[in-house]
């Protein structure tokens, strides 16, 4: 289950934020919409998770001839 934690340090206002559960370009997407809520956090730093390849399933059906 994806989870977004995010904070805001009082003093200088700089916003940390950490999404987990979502990986590669669907994480970027997350982002941007977090970013329209809150703000662009201070840096940028994509972990491990990120650069996970999703699996994709292929199926070949065949037709059955006469």
């Amino acid at each position: 289950m994806p989870t977004i934690e995010f904070s805001i340090d009082a003093t200088t206002g700089a916003l940390e934020m950490h999404i987990q559960g979502v990986a590669g370009p669907a994480c970027d997407d997350v982002a941007k919409l977090v970013e329209a809520l809150v703000g662009k956090p201070t840096s940028e730093q994509k972990t491990s998770e990120y650069h996970v390849r999703p699996r994709v399933r292929t199926q070949a059906r065949t037709r059955g001839g006469a």
